[in-house]
């Protein structure tokens, strides 16, 4: 019996710091989203590409973005139209999150070290304050 209380309270303690570190991760997540987020808020009329997780790529104009990063695209050409014809008469898209695989910028318009700074300050715990 004794053992049998030893193991559960093993367990317990366990499955307590598993929650504790989930938990941890969990409040990270939303800050770094939240990184992407306000970047690509910032680049809303610019034209971007899009390359989705199928290899479809898309060039368009930024519309809109929000918090799950879908991506709302207007004036689209495909970068392979003789690959993709029936996307050809398409003017505008929105793009799933989950489906992006890469989104192309112009380097004129990435602040690369605000987004270095921004990018320690989250690592360090300051973005959470």
């Amino acid at each position: 019996r004794e053992r049998e209380r030893s193991m559960s309270s093993v367990q317990q303690n366990f499955a307590r710091k598993k929650r504790e570190r989930e938990k941890s991760e969990a409040a990270r997540l939303p800050s770094t989203k939240m990184l992407f987020y306000s970047f690509f808020k910032s680049l809303v009329g610019m034209q971007v590409c899009v390359e989705l997780k199928n290899d479809l790529s898309i060039r368009g104009t930024l519309h809109s973005v929000d918090q799950y990063l879908n991506i709302k695209l207007e004036d689209i050409t495909v970068e392979e139209p003789d690959k993709y014809p029936h996307m050809m008469s398409v003017k505008n898209c929105f793009v799933r999150g989950s489906v992006v695989r890469y989104i192309q910028l112009p380097a004129e318009h990435v602040d690369v070290p605000l987004l270095q700074d921004a990018t320690r300050r989250e690592a360090s715990g300051e973005g959470k304050k």
